[in-house]
């Protein structure tokens, strides 16, 4: 049974959750085998859901039958029963969490029941809890037309002249487009990463709707997916970046947690992206929607903190020269990063925030202890070490660095198109430190080939230029 449904299952609920399946086990409106009860029991109790020798059929049976042989059908039997039970648990457990769609059922129960009282009575409660829920959500949107249908067919049952169509077509109408528009900026973000091609559909008729129906944009959920859209197609046009800040800032409590979530990182991931080719207004605008995200705690799933998150901050952070709350967030937030990346996300973290704060022999210590898998971090890593050895003139260092670097590199075969780019950074290092002071040729042509690389981060760039500069003097 180790592999089972079951046993999967079980071994992902709970502890409250597992007191209410017993509880939903021992009634016998749910279940009115015994067996069922005791096959729970015995696989919960201890801890027999992680041990093999527990879990085999014929040790179980003997525990549930201790007089009869074993039967592997009727072991199946009593298997299957508790599956059935258990899931049918958890979809009553997730139809409770769900407080709308319950009174839309209740209200359509006594609908059906010709209870008018007690239906116009539950649907007054409903109507004032619609208005009061907290979040505009698609989900909200699809239950706002499930409301106005059920309105409908208790307007029809009384044969009125009276009817509500208009309100339920602009229900579904306001439900599509949202939803519409946030599968389109999913697809797009996947395509550009994945390098593949989707089918809009009817995206372009969604679009152009909009135009000839501009109140449609006043809707936060609609106007907010829309300006999203519209930045990942053109993301020049900057001014969809700050019409989606002013939604925000309008609008942004009527998005459940994950939704908030999953639309900080589309516009963090938007700003890096803008920052990554020079725009540096979106440094600072990247910092404060990390700021507000971690704040709210909505970038924190399950108490754990991305680790890659952690290193964006920190390195946006200190680029702003934000020292002090840097320092704090190291201190306060490297708690929730996993255990396998902790100790060389914080040593990575501390290192680059005294590198910004020109403590170079504190950040040359974390930095050369540094050890992990991931390809990039550390380059990225070597990176700063490029930068340290040559603020502090040991250029026999660096140039050991640099030949270690390109071996690294050279056997790296999936680095794709960031291999380019480090070999730029390798070959403009060793130019520079072979540059004399005031050798106007060798600068002017370094400075040429830097200011006009494609592949070169910004920051390097910025930094490569300001040794120049130096250099003239």
């Amino acid at each position: 049974m180790q592999n089972s449904q079951l046993i999967l299952i079980l071994s992902s609920l709970s502890k409250k959750e597992n007191r209410e399946l017993r509880k939903w086990l021992v009634s016998p409106i749910h279940n009115q085998r015994s067996d069922v009860v005791q096959l729970y029991e015995y696989l919960t109790s201890g801890n027999r859901l992680e041990d093999d020798k527990s879990l085999e059929k014929e040790r179980i049976y003997r525990k549930l039958y201790p007089k009869e042989a074993y039967d592997d059908a009727r072991m199946r039997q009593v298997i299957h029963f508790l599956q059935e039970s258990t899931e049918a648990y958890l979809i009553y457990a997730k139809g409770q969490e769900d407080s709308l769609l319950n009174q839309i059922n209740l209200v359509k129960s006594f609908r059906e029941r010709k209870l008018e009282k007690l239906y116009d009575k539950a649907m007054k409660r409903l109507e004032q809890d619609f208005l009061e829920f907290p979040y505009r959500n698609e989900d909200y949107l699809d239950k706002a037309y499930w409301l106005e249908k059920e309105k409908s067919e208790q307007i029809s049952e009384k044969r009125s002249q009276v009817s509500n169509y208009q309100e339920m077509s602009d229900q579904v109408e306001i439900s599509f487009i949202t939803r519409k528009l946030k599968l389109a900026c999913v697809m797009l973000s996947h395509q550009k990463i994945y390098k593949t091609t989707y089918n809009l559909g009817l995206l372009e008729g969604v679009l152009q709707y909009l135009q000839v129906q501009p109140a449609l944009l006043q809707q936060p959920s609609i106007k907010l997916y829309y300006h999203f859209y519209n930045l990942f197609k053109f993301p020049d046009e900057e001014f969809h970046f700050f019409e989606i800040k002013q939604v925000l800032s309008s609008s942004e409590h009527l998005f459940d947690p994950l939704e908030r979530k999953d639309i900080y990182l589309m516009i963090i991931n938007y700003c890096i992206s803008r920052m990554n080719i020079g725009f540096k207004v979106f440094v600072r605008e990247a910092f404060e929607f990390y700021r507000k995200a971690i704040e709210s705690r909505i970038i924190i799933e399950n108490g754990i903190l991305n680790h890659l998150a952690f290193r964006n901050i920190v390195a946006i952070g200190t680029t702003l020269k934000e020292f002090d709350w840097v320092s704090q967030f190291i201190k306060v937030y490297q708690q929730y990063l996993s255990p396998e990346y902790r100790e060389n996300f914080v040593k990575f973290a501390l290192a680059r925030l005294y590198f910004e704060q020109g403590d170079y022999d504190r950040a040359q210590d974390l930095l050369i202890q540094f050890d992990i898998d991931d390809i990039l971090i550390n380059l990225t890593a070597k990176t700063m070490l490029i930068r340290l050895y040559y603020e502090k003139d040991e250029f026999t260092a660096l140039e050991f660095l640099l030949d270690s670097m390109r071996t690294y590199i050279n056997r790296k075969k999936m680095l794709a198109y960031h291999k380019m780019s480090f070999k730029e950074l390798i070959s403009a290092s060793k130019r520079l430190i072979k540059i004399q002071y005031n050798d106007k040729k060798r600068i002017e042509v370094l400075y040429n080939q830097i200011t006009n690389s494609r592949t070169l981060p910004s920051h390097m760039k910025e930094w490569f230029l300001e040794q120049l500069k130096k250099l003239r003097r």
